[in-house]
């Protein structure tokens, strides 16, 4: 199902063998991440038709903005603006700030304190108000600026937004995302947000590592974590297999178990239409 050569990625998935399926496409939303686009095609009804991924290997700069550029202008997905409802992006440059220490520029300030932020980066807060506090993530700007030039009529928002909405009022919920070269995770317990990072990764043992660490240090034993996870594309379903061995009961981020490699990308296209429904 997936196509790949020396320079790209390409991976489609349709819910069902029919020639009429992209025409019944009615609502798009897409994820940007370093190297990559995922495109999820719904129907009026909210049924999940279709999912694109297109991405690219090491050999050119993160976030080439010729790659992404090519293929908002291509894609047959997204050649109708109107039907694209949201725009999510992965960036590694994030904060979260409660709101009643939230103060704009001291906000912004303190992100640029914390990451490299650089000249040509845009600092967008958003609020969370499953969490009362403010998202902030650094993007940058020729990126957002594409976004906006093509797509005016879609949200833009961080990749991590669905994982603060309406928190699982269970103990030890870690939920995970995974694009191929970084992961973006957040733990809540009973509904209280304990952690939340994005980083970058080459193997599932470091993913691993990161997580043990963190509850290495905060006094929490892993065995009890109820871990979920999702991803761009079937790229990564080599490394949640990986994670099994660290955590046996890793389940897709819907919850339920891990059937076919498409699963993890399904669960997650579902879960961020529901953001901008």
């Amino acid at each position: 199902m997936g196509t790949i050569n020396y320079n790209t990625n390409e991976q489609v998935y349709n819910v069902r063998e029919d020639d009429t399926l992209s025409s019944r496409v009615a609502l798009v939303v897409c994820v940007l991440v370093q190297r990559g686009v995922l495109m999820a095609g719904f129907s009026i009804t909210k049924e999940l038709l279709t999912i694109h991924y297109k991405g690219y290997n090491k050999n050119k700069p993160v976030w080439e903005l010729d790659f992404f550029e090519h293929v908002f202008a291509n894609e047959p997905m997204l050649l109708i603006k109107e039907k694209i409802k949201g725009v999510f992006i992965c960036s590694d440059k994030n904060l979260i700030v409660p709101n009643e220490l939230y103060m704009e520029e001291e906000a912004k300030n303190w992100l640029k304190h914390i990451h490299f932020v650089a000249a040509n980066d845009v600092i967008t807060p958003y609020y969370l108000s499953d969490e009362k506090a403010y998202y902030l993530h650094a993007v940058p700007l020729n990126i957002t600026e594409l976004i906006k030039i093509n797509f005016k009529h879609a949200e833009i928002l961080p990749l991590a937004i669905y994982q603060f909405r309406n928190p699982h009022k269970i103990a030890m919920h870690m939920q995970c995302c995974m694009s191929h070269e970084q992961v973006c995770i957040t733990l809540h317990d009973n509904g209280h947000l304990l952690w939340h990072k994005i980083f970058s990764y080459t193997s599932a043992e470091d993913i691993a590592y990161a997580i043990n660490l963190y509850c290495k240090e905060s006094n929490t034993d892993p065995a009890h974590l109820n871990v979920m996870c999702n991803a761009l594309s079937t790229a990564e379903f080599d490394k949640i297999n990986e994670l099994t061995q660290y955590f046996p009961g890793i389940k897709a981020g819907n919850g339920r178990a891990f059937t076919n490699s498409w699963d993890a990308a399904i669960s997650l296209a579902n879960q961020l239409l529901v953001c901008v429904s």
